[in-house]
């Protein structure tokens, strides 16, 4: 982190009369749960629209010929990288609250 933002984390802190760490920590975990609430409605709509809980079960019916590949791929591999995301950002969170 530069000094510039440091000094601004700091001054925003001393301004609301918080902890420079607990305004940190607060904000990222707020940004964080933000992200994920976005992710998971992409993630939802694209379960509702193939009836799927996940992107394995596109695959799965892809191998079995119930869903033809042609105009789903994208939304498979949409819904894969949607997957890790989410993961990353429950591991994000998880760092957060080890932080305290």
């Amino acid at each position: 982190m530069t000094l510039v933002q440091v000094n601004l984390i700091d001054q925003i802190a001393e301004r609301l009369e918080l902890d420079s760490d607990q305004l940190l920590r607060s904000s990222l975990e707020s940004f964080l749960r933000a992200q994920l609430r976005r992710v998971d409605a992409e993630i939802e709509s694209l379960r509702v629209k193939y009836a799927v809980q996940s992107a394995k079960e596109i695959d799965a019916r892809y191998s079995e010929g119930t869903l033809p590949e042609e105009g789903t791929w994208e939304d498979y591999f949409r819904l894969d990288h949607l997957e890790y995301r989410h993961r990353k950002l429950i591991e994000a969170l998880d760092l957060v609250h080890e932080s305290h």
